[in-house]
C-alpha cells in the first residue's frame, strides 16, 4: 500500500518558556528540541535539536545521525539546503528551487491517485477549530487530523523564521523520503501563523487512527548555549571538510534507492 512509504515528517515547532520579551536581534538565534512518539509509547522515536542562529539553521538529528543545514536565499531569490552525513563524512546541496519544482510534479501526481490519503495530501481541506484562550488547534478530516497546543507567539519575526525553515523542510523530507506531499504540514503552518501561534505539542493521526498517532513535542529557548556553539563549530567543519557528492548519489547512499519519486536519472 502507498501507505508504507509514509515516513515521519519532522514536526519541528517552537514555544516560548521565557516571560520577557526578547530584543529583535537576540531573537533571531534560538534552539528547539523535538521529541517524537509513536502511539502510546514512553520513550522518544526521535530526538533532535534545530538551532537557528543568524546567518542558516542548523538541524541535528539522532538517529540517523545526520545534520541538515538550511540558508535562506537573498530576497527574491531561492534558498538552499546542505545535507551532512556525519557518519560517511559526504555532503550535498539541494536547491530549494529543485525542491518546489519536484512538489509541484508530486502533489499534481497525488492529486489523481487511488489511494484517499495521498489525494488529501495533495489538496487539505481541513475543518479548523481554534480556542484562543487556551491555545487549542485542531485541523480535522477523516483522512489526516491535528490536534495542537499552542501559545502566544513573543516575536513577530522569530515566528516568521520559523515558518519559513518548518515550510521547506516538510517539502525536503517528501522528497527525500517518498511520503506524500507536505500539503497538510504546510496547512498547519499557515493556521499557526494566522493566530500568531507557535505549538508547544502537536498530535497526527491518519485514517481517524488515534492509536497509532505522532506525537511530537517542543522545549524552545532563546539563547544558544556554549554546547550549541561547540555542535555549531563541528557542523561548520564539516562543511569545509566532507566529500561533495550529487544529489542521487547522496540520498542513495542512505535510503537504499537509485532515485527520489519525481526524479529520473
Amino acid at each position: 500500500m502507498v501507505r508504507q512509504f509514509f515516513t515521519l515528517m519532522f514536526a519541528v515547532a517552537a514555544a516560548s518558556l521565557l516571560s520577557a520579551k526578547p530584543q529583535s536581534v537576540s531573537a533571531q538565534e534560538f534552539r528547539i528540541e523535538t521529541e517524537i512518539y509513536i502511539g502510546d509509547a514512553t520513550e522518544p522515536a526521535s530526538h533532535t535539536v534545530t538551532l537557528f542562529e543568524k546567518s542558516a539553521v542548523y538541524e541535528f538529528v539522532d538517529s540517523p545521525q545526520q545534520v541538515i543545514v538550511y540558508r535562506q536565499g537573498p530576497e527574491g531569490k531561492a534558498g538552499q539546503f546542505i545535507l551532512l552525513d556525519t557518519v560517511r563524512e559526504r555532503r550535498t546541496d539541494v536547491e530549494v528551487e529543485r525542491v518546489s519544482k519536484l512538489m509541484a510534479k508530486m502533489t499534481e501526481w497525488a492529486s489523481t491517485h487511488k489511494d484517499p490519503l495521498l489525494k488529501f495530501a495533495a489538496k487539505p481541506n481541513f475543518e479548523e477549530t481554534f480556542d484562543d484562550d487556551s491555545g487549542a488547534l485542531t485541523l480535522a478530516n477523516k483522512e489526516w487530523t491535528y490536534r495542537t497546543a499552542t501559545i502566544k507567539a513573543q516575536d513577530a519575526a522569530t515566528l516568521t523564521r520559523y515558518r519559513e525553515f518548518t515550510d521547506r523542510y516538510a517539502e525536503l523530507s517528501s522528497m527525500m523520503y517518498n511520503s506524500p506531499p507536505p500539503g497538510p504540514r504546510l496547512a498547519l503552518n499557515s493556521s499557526l501563523a494566522k493566530h500568531g501561534v507557535v505549538p508547544v505539542e502537536i498530535q497526527r493521526s491518519l485514517g481517524g487512527d488515534d492509536k497509532n498517532a505522532v506525537r511530537a513535542t517542543h522545549l524552545f529557548s532563546w539563547r544558544l548555549s556554549r554546547e550549541d556553539r561547540t555542535r555549531l563549530d563541528e557542523a561548520q567543519a564539516h562543511l569545509a571538510n566532507f566529500k561533495k557528492v550529487d544529489n542521487e548519489q547522496f540520498i542513495a547512499a542512505r535510503t537504499g534507492k537509485d532515485v527520489v519519486r519525481g526524479q529520473s536519472k
